[in-house]
């Protein structure tokens, strides 16, 4: 058995980053763990955010890069992975500012791509990046979803629907239902009318490199 001892990381479980075999992250809260919304809801209540930052971790020798610290108010989202580059969303409640960071693994680069006012959204429900390319979103509220950035668009999707990837003016949503037992569906929509253009049952697997398994 080949143990190894991470550090600098306390009480929090690795998870593979979406579309990469050798990164992992960790979110801790420097009091407790919470999602974005609900920071924002402790942050509207008048109190303030004790904060949560992302860890990376890199297989397989373990090294950890911790492109940010733990800062009241400031909640630090979990990453995606795009070309080579991985990128995390980061919400200051103090400022009412969203920013969106590139981080560079080999020379450990961390740059602020975008910064807009907090106020583009309603609040932070469902808030995330996806991908390709790298794009600002609001996930199924009430049925319809939002691109907040880099253009905006809002598309009425099903109630099950959550968007995988864009792929240029295509969007790729799974849907599942229960008929009685449990499905999914792989639903194209375009980008500009939200329309379907293609429907089909089964599921779509993301691997590294951009390649994606049709099951």
């Amino acid at each position: 058995m080949n143990l190894i001892k991470i550090e600098g990381i306390s009480e929090a479980y690795p998870e593979l980053v979406d579309g990469t075999m050798d990164w992992y992250f960790c979110q801790e809260g420097k009091n407790c763990f919470c999602d974005l919304y609900e920071a924002e809801e402790i942050f509207k209540s008048g109190e303030n955010f004790s904060g949560m930052t992302c860890h990376l971790i890199h297989y397989p020798e373990g090294t950890v890069h911790s492109p940010f610290r733990v800062k009241e108010n400031v909640y630090i989202g979990k990453p995606i992975w795009d070309n080579g580059k991985l990128y995390f969303l980061s919400v200051d409640f103090h400022k009412q500012k969203i920013q969106i960071y590139s981080y560079s693994p080999d020379n450990q680069d961390n740059e602020m791509i975008k910064e807009m006012p907090l106020g583009v959204v309603e609040d932070c429900y469902n808030l995330m990046l996806k991908v390709s390319p790298v794009m600002l979103c609001r996930d199924a509220n009430d049925g319809i979803y939002e691109i907040v950035w880099p253009e905006n668009k809002k598309i009425e999707i099903g109630k099950t629907e959550g968007l995988l990837f864009r792929d240029g003016d295509d969007l790729y949503f799974s849907e599942w239902y229960e008929d009685p037992e449990y499905h999914e569906n792989v639903i194209i929509r375009d980008l500009n009318t939200g329309e379907i253009k293609e429907k089909y049952s089964g599921y779509l697997c993301k691997l590294p490199k951009g390649v994606y398994w049709k099951i």
